[in-house]
C-alpha cells in the first residue's frame, strides 16, 4: 500500500516538473518578441540633462535647475 502512494507521488512530481519545463520553453519563445534584443534600446534613446547627465522624465525640467 505504501509503495502505491510512493509511485503516485513520483508521478505527480514528474508531471509537475514536465509542466514547468514546457512553460519555460514557451516563455523563451515569447520573450524575445518584447523590446529590443539587448534590452537597452529605450535607454539609449532617453533624454538626459545637459548639465548633470541625469535622465529627464516626461516633459518636465531637470531637478538640478537646468532648463530643457
Amino acid at each position: 500500500m505504501v509503495a502505491v502512494r510512493v509511485v503516485g507521488v513520483v508521478k505527480v512530481v514528474t508531471l509537475f516538473l514536465i509542466g514547468m519545463i514546457i512553460l519555460a520553453m514557451l516563455g523563451r519563445l515569447r520573450l524575445p518578441k518584447f523590446g529590443s534584443r539587448n534590452g537597452r534600446g529605450r535607454i539609449k534613446d532617453a533624454r538626459k540633462c545637459p548639465k548633470c547627465g541625469s535622465y529627464i522624465l516626461h516633459d518636465g525640467d531637470c531637478g538640478c535647475g537646468a532648463k530643457k
